[in-house]
């Protein structure tokens, strides 16, 4: 079986429960992806854990699993996403609490709640993010957190560079709509 290809794998392991196909591709990945996910989150246990969830989540959803080819494309952009979700976690953690009640001591109570407004502007716009499809959202974070060009994403995720240039710009008005209905900006 050590033989097979990556999608002789996925093939067996999503039309016959096949535990140890899944353990060969469990063990041929497993240090590739840590060691990825270790450059961008330099922190063991955390890249650990993702590495862990990503695969219970292929195993769990193995019967809906549609990769034709490019397996390792497919658990690398699982990996990307999985990070950039880590992230978005991370910034909505206790410490970010934390940071903000030492930011507003000893601010005016106008500072306070000008702080205030700017985390709940924040906070609407991740949900919104949250809330995009899968596509558009992942074009939207490479494109604004990770800073990369249109061409560079287009090339990241074959797509074309107007297709990537269109799903930002959807987002952005995605956005603008959600932040006019919270009254944020005017139209």
């Amino acid at each position: 079986m050590t033989d097979f290809s990556d999608y002789e794998l996925i093939k067996l392991i999503r039309e016959q429960d096949d535990k140890q196909a899944f353990q060969l591709l469990y063990n041929r990945y497993w240090s590739k992806l840590f060691n990825l996910a270790l450059l961008k989150i330099h922190n063991q246990d955390e890249v650990s854990d993702i590495i862990q969830n990503l695969f219970v989540a292929i195993w769990i959803k193995r019967k809906e699993l549609n990769i034709n080819n490019n397996v390792d494309l497919y658990l690398y952009r699982s990996l990307k996403n999985r990070i950039i979700n880590f992230y978005k976690r991370k910034y909505l953690t206790d410490d970010k609490i934390d940071q903000l009640s030492k930011t507003m001591s000893g601010k005016t109570e106008s500072e306070a709640e000008n702080i205030c407004a700017y985390k709940e502007i924040e906070l609407v716009i991740n949900r919104e993010i949250a809330s995009m499809p899968n596509k558009m959202k992942q074009v939207y974070l490479l494109s604004r957190e990770e800073r990369l060009s249109s061409k560079n994403i287009a090339d990241m995720l074959s797509l074309s560079d107007q297709t990537v240039r269109n799903q930002i710009s959807k987002a952005i008005k995605r956005i603008k709509l959600t932040l006019e209905k919270y009254n944020v900006v005017n139209n």
